[in-house]
């Protein structure tokens, strides 16, 4: 039995699976993935189409990826070109996500250094 870990990532960043989940292999990893997914996205908002859960393996090395999109039956009615379609924008929608999650920690970062180093001055200018 294998260690698989289920991330979730959304619009406010990733909620990281810390215990994971032992499974016999990848294939059973994929179909407990589905499973989580079906689940959080029962009773959920159309924002949770964007959501993604990141499965990896023991080593944290990267497995797959399940869109909860690629899981909604709120548009299983429609036809495959607009599925594909509503998929491709939930995908791109949370690679954008990705980017300003990104972009807002190393924001952080540079505020923290920033301080870091205004306080390095000021303790400088006064021994001077």
């Amino acid at each position: 039995m294998a260690r698989y870990y289920f991330d979730l990532k959304n619009s406010e960043g990733t909620l990281l699976d810390t215990d994971g989940t032992e499974l016999p292999d990848e294939g059973a990893a994929r179909e407990h993935a589905c499973q989580v997914v079906l689940e959080l996205m029962r009773n959920a908002s159309v924002r949770t189409r964007m959501w993604r859960l990141t499965v990896s393996d023991q080593d944290r090395m990267s497995c797959f990826e399940c869109l909860f999109a690629s899981h909604d039956d709120s548009i299983a009615h429609l036809t495959p070109e607009l599925r594909s379609s509503v998929e491709m924008v939930c995908r791109k929608q949370a690679a954008l996500t990705d980017v300003m999650v990104d972009v807002r920690s190393t924001i952080l970062q540079i505020r923290g250094t920033l301080a870091r180093s205004d306080a390095i001055a000021n303790i400088a200018d006064r021994i001077s």
